[in-house]
């Protein structure tokens, strides 16, 4: 008896929190709430009856739109959203609970990217072709053909009679654009499915395939390269990861891990691995930005926190290759792959 009067005295608190809200405000609430439980891909892990209740409560007394900041960031943290963030008033909030972890960073990889986003190449152990792609944001067609044609030819210069395999490192790769990414490295993927992305429904939102020298997005030539210098797409790769490598360059190296005779060297990758879309709502300047979809390799595997790589190894040398622990076990995995 006294469950059943506590539940009603709390529903009387709930729905008069409610009514004591002006319409506009319980408006924008319930808007800001559809948009998180219909759209976000963690919906399923939350109770929406207590965190709209709770909300609500929360912003009894609000009577503008900023007045239910607080509310709209408890309903916000519920997700366990790492890679969205909310816009009141044009101010950003995140989740505070993820905050990124520099502390996994080595000094050397801060002070390399500290020198900002640059194509490294060269030759290894006179027989592996090694490119270093960084973070790159371009949008327009003429700036991401270019990236992608940068990417390759880097990568061919290296490139002789005697190459046996490719070391690409994503250390310094904190995401932007993965289309360009994809295509200036089409030809090591080779042709077919490289991922897609699904929303919380299970239903396919996306697919990046390769065609020729280009990148596909849902069967239509999105990035194209002018020219390439073969075909590697059956040599082995070794691809090194760490705690920098995000967001667009964790979609490549998932892609890249799908695909056969490949490994994945280094550490856990930062963990923006989910697709972002980005709604409005009343009033200006106000907006929720939050994950809508998980990212999935050809094989059907879903990535919908970090990349972990298939051997951990710790510290970096970036500029001291011989001294890089990452880079002489993707050498030492090659030569293995030779034998």
């Amino acid at each position: 008896m006294k469950k059943i009067t506590f539940a009603f005295i709390l529903a009387i608190t709930f729905s008069q929190a409610k009514a004591q809200t002006p319409d506009s405000v319980r408006i924008f609430l319930d808007s800001a709430l559809n948009i998180l439980q219909h759209n976000s891909i963690y919906t399923d892990k939350v109770n929406w009856k207590i965190v709209r209740d709770s909300t609500y409560l929360l912003a009894k007394d609000a009577k503008n739109y900023n007045d239910t900041r607080s509310a709209l960031q408890f309903a916000f943290n519920s997700l366990g959203d790492k890679h969205g963030w909310l816009v009141l008033d044009d101010q950003e909030y995140r989740n505070p609970n993820f905050k990124p972890d520099t502390s996994r960073i080595s000094d050397n990889i801060k002070y390399v990217a500290s020198k900002g986003p640059k194509l490294y190449n060269g030759i290894i152990d006179n027989k592996f072709a090694y490119i270093s792609i960084p973070f790159f944001g371009g949008q327009t067609a003429e700036a991401m053909a270019n990236f992608a044609q940068r990417i390759q030819d880097s990568l061919c210069k290296n490139v002789t009679t005697e190459t046996k395999g490719f070391i690409i490192d994503l250390r310094l790769n904190a995401g932007g654009n993965m289309f360009p990414m994809y295509a200036g490295i089409s030809n090591i993927y080779g042709d077919g499915l490289v991922s897609e992305t699904k929303d919380n429904k299970g239903n396919t939102t996306g697919k990046s395939s390769i065609k020729g020298n280009g990148i596909l997005i849902n069967d239509s030539i999105f990035t194209a390269l002018k020219n390439n210098c073969g075909d590697f797409s059956k040599y082995p790769v070794a691809v090194l990861i760490g705690p920098v490598t995000g967001s667009a360059g964790e979609c490549l190296a998932a892609g890249l891990h799908a695909r056969s005779n490949t490994i994945l060297i280094g550490e856990v990758t930062a963990g923006y691995t989910t697709g972002n879309l980005g709604f409005l709502l009343p009033g200006t300047n106000n907006g929720i930005v939050i994950g809508v979809d998980v990212l999935r390799d050809k094989t059907g595997k879903e990535y919908l926190e970090n990349v972990k790589p298939d051997v951990e190894i710790i510290g970096d040398d970036f500029f001291g290759q011989a001294n890089d622990k990452k880079i002489q076990a993707a050498v030492k995995w090659l030569n293995e792959k030779m034998q």
